[in-house]
């Protein structure tokens, strides 16, 4: 967010969780924030199912790593999934090779887009919560009225995950798709009265510790708890 609007909606996806987090003029929305625990760890986690249905076997701990970097190089968030699943069915146009350390080569094809999908649709998963794009318009939208049209204008991405490519496209479209079905009951005349923007920092993946060390760098000393404090206290220093 930038510093001169500290308004908008922050979409954060790190290893482990997701939250959505509404801000209006500095100040958090807290009633309507709202978290997944599902992220990166987990996409992971469903590459390394789908590629050993294709018959590769990743068992180690090491293979994690390893699975992780086949995911942030060659991974991507599909725009329309019934139309990525039948260009993948019919064509190989999905189909890509990566070379593995040891030399030995595979091939990945739709498990490309298909990881990456549990982040929209945690069902594929036998997870009963909401996808991201849900979170941020039930975010939204259970807002004040009167901000719900700025707050829906400024979505920003934050975190590791949210640095897959097609994420922040597929995220804004499904975001619309919502506001169309839900608020204007079919209209989509309804997106010229709401403008309904996603925006995908270059940087985004430190957000959180870029935003945390502009914190530190302004708060008073009588806020920190130093590293000696906390080796000779523990977690008592945090309650001075």
């Amino acid at each position: 967010m930038s510093e001169g609007t500290r308004t908008g909606v922050v979409m954060d996806a790190g290893d482990g969780v997701s939250h959505v987090i509404p801000v209006y003029e500095g100040m958090i929305q807290s009633d309507n924030i709202k978290r997944l625990n599902l992220a990166g760890r987990h996409v992971t986690e469903y590459l390394i199912k789908l590629l050993m249905l294709r018959g590769y076997a990743f068992n180690s701990s090491a293979d994690f790593e390893l699975v992780r970097e086949i995911k942030e190089d060659i991974c991507y968030m599909s725009i329309n999934i019934n139309k990525e699943r039948k260009m993948a069915q019919d064509t190989t146009v999905c189909n890509k090779e990566y070379k593995l350390p040891d030399g030995q080569t595979i091939l990945v094809g739709r498990e490309r887009f298909e990881a990456t999908e549990i982040l929209m649709n945690p069902s594929l998963i036998e997870n009963e919560n909401e996808g991201m794009a849900e979170m941020v318009y039930n975010s939204i939208v259970g807002c004040p009225l009167d901000i719900q049209k700025e707050l829906a204008s400024m979505i920003y991405l934050s975190g590791g995950s949210t640095m897959t490519p097609g994420l922040s496209s597929r995220l804004e479209h499904d975001v619309k798709e919502l506001y169309v079905s839900r608020k204007f009951k079919g209209d989509r005349k309804g997106l010229d009265r709401v403008k309904v923007s996603v925006h995908d920092p270059p940087r985004r993946k430190n957000a959180v510790f870029m935003g945390a060390s502009f914190y530190a760098a302004s708060v008073p000393d009588s806020q920190y708890v130093t590293l000696a404090e906390y080796q000779e206290k523990g977690a008592k220093a945090f309650f001075r």
